[in-house]
């Protein structure tokens, strides 16, 4: 009873996380791919769906203009939105639906985070995993509705499965974590380390690249096309030198987390010979992710307007670096948890996947959602927030605003007129700050704002005519992968 103590408490820290955080709505990749595609699996049941655009709940409505090329990431494994698709048949198709799924991934995770450092640093070690929901970037994943989740909780069980070599736990852990996200595939390097240091042959290593191969020659049959591919690419040894250091810092550095490393290292150096096999196949884990995203880059280096950093990406690797720290000592997570409160709901420099903030951001859309809707239009706001104020399922308001305009950071301010909603995160106003407005209000939430502006009918600085007219979002043509449309 008391070896699962430690375990319990550990789940029970996630839990808590999220029923304080019950209430706030979802946005961001989940908001516009994986929910809208667990709403159509939860409406056709899990079949296999191909570049169909789903309109969820409101098949008339205008469409969001991340949806205006259809959804290219069904390239992704279905796993994660099938599984999502099962709790939205319930009644209730809304953000509740969603935490729902989460709660048993919580719990997955922190029993397999227990485990996994009981078997790095013994049983005192496993006590420390009540810290780890709380590390910022976990802690924003558990109120997110990404396929960076399901990876996350299975991590640790697959690593578990390695370090008391059980080929059948790896085998199921290890696939459905590939069968939810191509970088399960990442789980075979560890695997694989760990037969080399055991002078041993074993099969667990092969299913997660079977498992992605199956699925892409799938794939493939129908589309004609694989899998998703890398939005970037470095383009010679010095970009890919800038982006392994933007990597290795978000990983290991940021957020106070380089205070952790030296004496981590320190303590391994002088304890840790008796857990070699332990921490070399952890340390083969980390690395393997590190030189992956660093290479396979979603990271430093993209040229973009706002900060937005996909640092869900380098969950594993974070889980994986908490992990050796606390094995290390345990007492360095009682430091751990203050350091990572004070960055909890702190704006990063990387977006908002790397702390509350995010979720503070979705939480201020909501809470100014009743004054956007009585303003007359026209009222412009940017894709994310237009996203959430148009889809009840969202959680940010149970009336559909259907009467928005949607501004980009290339928008002409020739065109806008009327009310401008700014938020703290999402698309920069651009060109629409030449324009004279007014303040009308701020809502925040922590450091978190959303401001609304009043666009005056002259422009005395750029001469911009006073009645121009707003431009509207019409439902656009999509279009399939071989280039024909599809409605």
């Amino acid at each position: 009873m008391r070896d699962r103590l430690p375990a319990a408490l550990a789940s029970l820290s996630g839990l808590l996380l999220l029923l304080f955080y019950w209430q706030v709505p979802i946005g961001e990749d989940g908001l516009f791919w994986w929910v809208p595609k667990a709403l159509l699996v939860a409406e056709t049941g899990p079949s296999f769906v191909l570049d169909v655009l789903p309109q969820a709940a409101r098949p008339n409505a205008t469409l969001p203009p991340q949806w205006a090329g259809g959804l290219p990431d069904y390239g992704h494994p279905p796993g994660w939105y099938w599984y999502l698709g099962s709790f939205l048949t319930l009644p209730i198709k809304t953000h509740h639906a969603l935490r729902l799924a989460v709660l048993s991934l919580i719990v997955l995770f922190g029993i397999g985070s227990a485990k996994l450092l009981a078997r790095i640093g013994g049983q005192r070690a496993a006590w420390g995993a009540m810290v780890l929901p709380w590390v910022p970037p976990i802690a924003a994943q558990f109120l997110r509705a990404d396929t960076d989740l399901p990876l996350l909780a299975l991590t640790p069980w697959a690593l578990v499965a390695i370090l008391d070599r059980r080929d059948g736990l790896f085998a199921l852990t290890a696939g459905l974590a590939t069968f939810c996200k191509e970088p399960g595939i990442l789980l075979a390097a560890p695997a694989l380390a760990a037969c080399i240091l055991d002078k041993r042959r074993s099969w667990g290593w092969a299913v997660p690249p079977l498992v992605l191969a199956a699925w892409a020659a799938l794939h493939y049959s129908q589309t004609g096309w694989a899998l998703a591919g890398s939005e970037r690419l470095p383009d010679s040894l010095m970009g890919w030198l800038s982006d392994l250091g933007a990597v290795l810092w978000i990983t290991l550095g940021s957020q106070g987390r380089w205070l952790f490393v030296l004496p981590a290292a320190w303590m391994i150096y002088r304890h840790g010979r008796h857990r070699h096999r332990a921490l070399a196949v952890l340390g083969v884990h980390i690395a393997v992710q590190l030189l992956f995203f660093g290479t396979v880059n979603f990271l430093g280096g993209i040229e973009r307007i706002d900060s937005h950093t996909h640092v869900r990406y380098l969950i594993p690797a974070i889980l994986g670096a908490c992990a050796i720290v606390i094995a290390a000592r345990v007492e360095l997570a009682l430091v751990l948890l203050p350091v990572n409160l004070l960055y909890l709901h702190q704006a990063s420099p990387y977006g908002p996947e790397a702390s509350l903030y995010g979720a503070d951001v979705q939480r201020a859309v909501a809470k100014a959602a009743p004054e956007i809707s009585a303003l007359g239009p026209p009222v412009w706001v940017g894709s994310y927030a237009w996203t959430q104020l148009t889809r009840p399922y969202a959680g940010t308001t149970s009336t559909p605003m259907d009467q928005l305009s949607v501004y980009g950071y290339h928008t002409d301010p020739g065109v806008v007129d009327g009310y401008v909603v700014e938020v703290c995160e999402g698309e920069p106003m651009g060109r629409i700050q030449e324009r004279k407005r007014v303040l009308v209000s701020t809502t925040t939430v922590k450091s978190a704002w959303v401001k609304i502006w009043h666009i005056e009918q002259t422009d005395e600085q750029t001469g911009i005519p006073a009645q121009a007219q707003p431009l509207r979002l019409d439902p656009p043509k999509l279009m399939t992968p071989s280039g024909s449309s599809h409605l």
